[in-house]
């Protein structure tokens, strides 16, 4: 059983966080009200992608056809269901070793249940619950009409048991930071402990390159929303003013390595550049880029890696 759900749901994640961002004035970001509950005192990291207020933006819709994948179409006829048109918020939560997937739509559950069973799932009833699994550990279950949790078969009831409770929050270090997410986003994370990525497997070049600052960061924060433009307004608290001053550095010698790189006749990729603003203040990080509509819809038409990024996720059958 391949949960072809579930890879449509990261694909579709991974696909949006590529295409742009944009830039607010306020702050306090929000999570969706059915995924509260569902947040584990031991999150280090939240992830929310607000779907429907992604396809709803003018950048989306016309950039829309990079979801138009012949995988895509192939595994949302075989799950039932298709993010596109289906899911209209997900969250992400990580607790350091752990990531679980929990999403909100349009969907069936009967007919994700029916689907999921002829994959070959195993039905496993947890209290007045129905996990169903694979024999690779993966889980899902659906914890009220329209919603569904996945990870693995241990994560998901704990998760169950935390919706059924409504014992789950946003703990308070996180919430501190969601508060300096710009309150319009439609995609934002915030973290704690350290880079979110830590503990998960990536690319070595990448792996690399936050190698460099990893020890001295512990937390961050990002808000990203679409309109014509795309803008990014992210922060990163370090442990010490000196720590601090290494990531400023990092990412400074990151965009000037990728200036010298950059053609003199790529004039959009400069402007790209040079639209990025790094400044520190104490102990903190703070990244922003403003990028104007011409911009965003040449950067994304040269985004050509970007199938590449989703296609490990729709191609794991």
């Amino acid at each position: 059983m391949n949960y072809c759900w579930l890879k449509l749901l990261l694909a579709t994640a991974a696909i949006v966080l590529a295409v742009g961002c944009s830039k607010t004035s306020t702050t306090g970001a929000s999570l969706d009200p059915a995924f509260r509950a569902g947040i584990s005192p031991d999150a280090q990291a939240i992830v929310s992608v607000k779907l429907d207020q992604v396809k709803a933006s003018e950048l989306y819709r016309t950039h829309q056809q990079l979801l138009d994948l012949p995988q895509f179409d192939s595994l949302a006829r075989r799950a039932g269901l298709d993010p596109r048109r289906d899911v209209s918020s997900l969250c992400l939560v990580l607790d350091g070793k752990h990531l679980v997937l929990l999403s909100k739509g349009k969907f069936s559950n009967a007919q994700m249940q029916d689907k999921l069973l002829a994959g070959g799932a195993l039905r496993v009833p947890y209290k007045t619950f129905t996990v169903f699994t694979d024999a690779g550990g993966a889980a899902v279950a659906f914890p009220r009409e329209g919603m569904a949790v996945a990870s693995s078969e241990g994560e998901v009831k704990a998760e169950l048991d935390l919706l059924s409770s409504k014992s789950g929050a946003i703990p308070e270090e996180l919430q501190q930071r969601l508060a300096e997410v710009p309150a319009d986003s439609q995609i934002w994370e915030v973290s704690r402990g350290g880079l979110p990525t830590t503990n998960f497997p990536m690319r070595a070049d990448l792996d690399s390159v936050l190698s460099n600052f990893a020890a001295s960061v512990t937390g961050t924060s990002f808000g990203l929303r679409f309109d014509s433009g795309s803008h990014l307004l992210s922060r990163i608290i370090c442990k010490s003013p000196e720590g601090a001053q290494r990531v400023n550095d990092s990412f400074r010698g990151l965009i000037g390595l990728a200036r010298l790189s950059t053609k003199d006749n790529e004039l959009d990729l400069l402007r790209m550049w040079d639209a990025i603003s790094i400044s520190k203040d104490q102990q903190f990080v703070r990244v922003q880029a403003d990028l104007p509509a011409d911009l965003s819809d040449k950067l994304i038409t040269k985004l050509a890696d970007l199938r590449g990024q989703a296609a490990p996720l729709l191609n794991r059958q």
